[in-house]
């Protein structure tokens, strides 16, 4: 059977052993899991004596599916649990976590190691992929819980709603998806400055048109824009268009742009579930509908919308 290995790494102010504490109890999981994030309603259960060796913990949910986790090794760098899926397949996991100390810092590496059936082994780089970018959100989330006490992200899916047409003028760009929220950021500023020398109303929700998501290559390619009406003159390689009118599966996050990738992966995961066919270009939209330089991370709204075929 075609075998996998994942692994990512983050670096945690805080010191080693609070770590490690907080990985072995597995009651703290749901603060900081990419999964339960999408699905804070799903059952969990947990056995006696969390934090030693043959703790478990198992969840049960329309998005998460079910199984269950076992607690199999602690030492004082490594930590071994033993993972069954039973929905949507069945299927055996080993996952570790290896830690260092970095001076007042704490480097976490969370791996997996697991088993596909032999008829699927074209999908072993999409898992491994996927899983990585589960790893790379969950890592995020248990630093920010670590280092702050919260994880400033919450989920929740409106469901199918209609979209209005909008006008817009945009920045095209294509960049690494883990670069996406600084150039973005450049994109919108620039947009501003525009708008200010223009004399346009500033009070506008500006929103992103996600054309791809290459997860392989780890690039995104879309367009920075603002809602414009107004016959002006745009800079050399912007873009003008129209938003067209038509039914989207609506996700709302409320938190850190940081975070934003747990709204997108519950949505796809939504859709799949209940068989919602969405384009494949554009991908989807985000809009924001509150100034991110005068709102409290925290209370950041972002609407994601998936378009339908």
């Amino acid at each position: 059977m075609p075998s996998y290995h994942v692994e990512r790494s983050i670096s945690i102010h805080a010191p080693l052993q609070k770590v490690k504490d907080t990985l072995r109890d597995f009651k703290q999981w749901p603060k900081w899991s990419p999964w339960i994030i999408m699905e804070p309603d799903a059952t969990l259960a947990y056995s006696d004596r969390q934090g030693q060796v043959g703790a478990t913990y198992g969840w049960s949910g329309t998005l998460v599916g079910a199984g269950s986790m076992e607690l199999m090794e602690v030492n004082d760098r490594h930590l071994t649990m033993q993972i069954v899926f039973v929905k949507p397949f069945r299927s055996t996991v080993s996952i570790g976590f290896d830690l260092d100390e970095e001076g007042e810092f704490a480097k976490v590496t969370w791996h997996m190691d697991g088993r596909l059936p032999f008829f699927m082994f074209w999908m072993t780089e999409k898992m491994k992929t996927y899983i990585g970018m589960d790893y790379e959100r969950g890592l995020s989330m248990l630093k920010e819980y670590l280092e702050t006490g919260a994880v400033a992200s919450y989920v929740i899916i409106e469901g199918v709603v209609p979209m209005k047409e909008q006008h817009y003028v945009g920045i095209p760009n294509t960049c690494a998806i883990k670069e996406l929220g600084e150039v973005m950021k450049k994109d919108f500023e620039t947009l501003d400055a525009f708008m200010e020398e223009k004399g346009l109303s500033r009070e506008r929700v500006p929103f992103s048109i996600y054309n791809t998501f290459d997860m392989l290559k780890k690039e995104s390619n879309y367009i920075a824009c603002i809602p414009l009406d107004e016959d002006v003159e745009i800079q050399e390689g912007w873009v003008r268009g129209t938003v067209e009118k038509r039914d989207a599966l609506k996700t709302i996050h409320t938190g850190r742009y940081l975070h934003l990738g747990n709204a997108w992966s519950t949505a796809m995961r939504f859709s799949r579930l209940k068989k919602i066919r969405t384009t494949k270009m554009p991908v989807g939209y985000e809009y924001y509908p509150n100034n991110p330089y005068d709102t409290p991370e925290e209370e950041l709204v972002t609407e994601v919308f998936l378009p339908l075929k």
